[in-house]
């Protein structure tokens, strides 16, 4: 299990700004959008604005893809009002791997956190979010160990977010997280992400940024040959 607190690659069909996915009338069963040039459909029981969603699950494939990275299952984002009871109180999203499900919350929970990773909540932050997850639901099937450590997940779905993250907003929160990068593997352990996860991911991502890391690491822990234990 997993759960946290840019340009976008391939070309997109327009959608309406605010695109009503909500359960037919008389019903309570959720409705299901898939969206345009992605393997991905989103489940909600509410009208949602698919385009972040959509566009958040795009960028996760688009980082993966040029990896020759590919989902192994069906992409399907659940958008709720309420994440399981077994991820933390703070946390906006989660993704169960036993059952293969991305939860997210829906833009209006997510908003009451005021802030995420110490910048104004806002609906770029929200796409980012929704790549985090799927970055984990696409890592987690190409992982080559049965049971990778949290730090090699959380660093590959971190990484994942920040390179497709819209620029102004990538630098906006480095700026507000003026921490230096890991400056070795051993560092990038359970404890510290459990510390402080945002701490952890900006410096996750500097250290991927470093002369040397970059997709060579990533290939490394995806392989198990690094963050292993």
């Amino acid at each position: 299990m997993s759960s946290i607190g840019s340009a976008t690659a391939g070309a997109w069909f327009l959608l309406p700004s605010f695109f009503s996915i909500a359960a037919s009338a008389g019903t309570d069963a959720p409705a299901v959008l898939t969206c345009p040039n992605a393997a991905v459909s989103i489940v909600a029981q509410a009208s949602v604005d698919n385009n972040e969603i959509c566009y958040g699950a795009e960028d996760a494939i688009a980082f993966f893809e040029r990896l020759s990275i590919a989902p192994t299952h069906p992409l399907v984002v659940e958008i709720v009002h309420r994440l399981p009871d077994v991820v933390g109180e703070t946390a906006v999203g989660c993704y169960l791997e036993e059952e293969q499900s991305i939860l997210v919350l829906d833009y209006t929970e997510f908003a009451k956190s005021k802030t995420w990773f110490d910048v104004p909540v806002d609906r770029s932050l929200y796409r980012s979010l929704v790549t985090h997850e799927v970055a984990h639901a696409i890592s987690d099937c190409n992982m080559a160990i049965p049971e990778p450590s949290i730090q090699a997940k959380e660093y590959l779905a971190y990484v994942a977010m920040f390179v497709t993250m819209d620029r102004n907003l990538r630098e906006r929160i480095m700026n507000r997280n003026p921490v230096e990068a890991f400056d070795r593997e051993s560092k990038i352990n359970t404890t510290i992400y459990l510390c402080d996860p945002m701490r952890f991911a900006v410096r996750a991502y500097r250290h991927y940024l470093n002369k040397g890391n970059g997709d060579a690491f990533l290939f490394k822990v995806l392989s198990g040959q690094a963050l292993a234990n």
